[in-house]
């Protein structure tokens, strides 16, 4: 019995441990932590979740990469980051998606960057609106070249 009884602590360890998920977005109520938008449009929406359990919730994937940039929470002390899938509407981890930016895709802040969880959507995407495919790191610099080029010019 006692054998069995220590077999079992490590389990029960391991099922006390937090499953990292979003949190829901309430669209047409909840406004973005970069922008202060509402958040209304669930094909582009993205949150963050810090280790500590803070959650940030954003209008589009720009305003998320744009809030990580700012240094308004350290990249260390991000718990997981998730964009909605344009075609679902589900939030997905940045690390399962592949990003296109086209000007035929227009997201509420203007940069014009979906998200997309299913590579068949993505490559119908493609064919549907043209652009260019990015992951997660090239998001970061592109949103980083176009909030220098914006801040100049007293927007984003």
């Amino acid at each position: 019995m006692r054998y069995l009884i220590l077999l079992l602590i490590p389990l029960l360890i391991l099922s006390c441990e937090k499953v990292v998920s979003p949190e829901p977005i309430e669209y047409g109520k909840d406004s973005c932590s970069f922008c202060r938008m509402i958040i209304a449009d669930a094909g582009f929406s993205a949150e963050l979740k810090t280790k500590k359990g803070k959650v940030y919730k954003f209008d589009s994937i720009e305003c998320l990469a744009a809030f990580i940039l700012s240094g308004k929470v350290k990249r260390e002390e991000i718990s997981a980051l998730w964009v909605s899938d344009f075609y679902s509407r589900e939030l997905v981890s940045v690390e399962r998606v592949k990003f296109l930016v086209s000007e035929k895709i227009r997201s509420p802040m203007g940069l014009n960057i979906s998200a997309y969880a299913d590579e068949e959507k993505l490559k119908e995407a493609v064919r549907n609106f043209g652009g260019k495919v990015l992951n997660w790191e090239d998001v970061l610099s592109y949103v980083g070249e176009k909030w220098k080029e914006r801040i100049g010019k007293g927007s984003f």
